[in-house]
């Protein structure tokens, strides 16, 4: 019996290692699947656009996405005449002497996994002294928060309840509107984890829930041309996906470098587009 239960263990452990081997070949198979090589041109804003957000003070309410979307800044600015916006840290709502005459500033808000908690952080530093005198204002969800488990209707209900909230309290203030940042395609690694129940959230299933939610926001807002379109700017060259009958987009593998946080080229790229609408919204223009 012993030799036996041996057997048996030992033929597991190779049908295991055997599939283990098959997915790995599939998934860097389908990693020259469309995608691969997706090249992005970046759409500058103009050197009148940049100066223009160098006089509008700008308040971006964000986490860890929205923190590479900022260092994408400096490098739409760096090959033009145009001096860099002064970037300052307003978390909390408190407005240091250095943040004072800053056009950018940013606030780290609520927690990653939760948009309940950042829909109420984002309204506290509005009625903060960080949302005084703020010309144009936003925030954004990161991908984490928006998930194939997500309630998509009830996030979009609470962005919308949100954005009513703080446009009632604050009519001088230009508010933008933003749809989520995407994941990208898995990779052989990922997908081999994800076969054997080690979930990423960061699969199909989690961007067709984003694309459910990204669809809701540009039905509501893309008519009032202040929508900065996140997903599509990181979906850029990739085509569009489907599974189950569902269609979805991913981020540019160029764009990033973990496949959810954005590297050097998807920085720039995003932050391209959010200076070309604060530009084009600036009570400055």
């Amino acid at each position: 019996m012993r030799n036996v239960s041996r057997s048996v263990k030992l033929l597991a452990g190779v049908w295991a290692g055997a599939l283990v081997v098959a997915l790995a070949l599939a998934g860097a198979w389908l990693l020259r699947s469309p995608g691969m090589n997706d090249q992005v041109v970046v759409a500058e804003p103009s050197e009148s656009d940049l100066r223009v957000v160098g006089q509008t003070k700008v308040l971006f309410g964000h986490n860890s996405v929205g923190m590479n979307i900022l260092d994408g800044v400096s490098k739409v600015y760096a090959d033009t005449s145009v001096a860099v916006p002064v970037i300052a840290d307003v978390t909390g709502g408190a407005v240091t002497p250095d943040g004072e005459g800053a056009t950018l500033r940013h606030a780290y808000i609520g927690v990653n996994e939760d948009p309940e908690s950042k829909f109420a952080a984002f309204t506290e530093v509005m009625d903060s002294p960080a949302g005084k005198d703020v010309d144009v204002a936003l925030m954004k969800l990161c991908y984490v928060d928006i998930t194939a488990a997500t309630d998509v209707q009830a996030v979009f209900d609470g962005y919308v309840a949100t954005m009513e909230e703080v446009e009632a309290a604050h009519p001088e203030v230009r508010f933008l509107y933003t749809t989520a940042p995407l994941t990208s395609d898995r990779n052989w690694k990922s997908k081999v984890k994800a076969a054997l129940g080690r979930d990423d959230q960061m699969g199909p299933a989690d961007n067709i829930a984003r694309e459910r939610y990204n669809a809701m926001i540009r039905e509501k807002y893309a008519a009032t041309g202040r929508l900065v379109d996140i997903a599509a700017a990181e979906a850029e060259g990739t085509g569009e996906r489907s599974q189950d009958g569902a269609t979805y987009y991913v981020l540019n593998e160029n764009l990033t470098f973990d496949r959810g946080h954005l590297n050097e080229a998807g920085s720039e790229v995003v932050a391209a587009e959010l200076l070309k609408m604060v530009a084009a919204h600036s009570p400055v223009a």
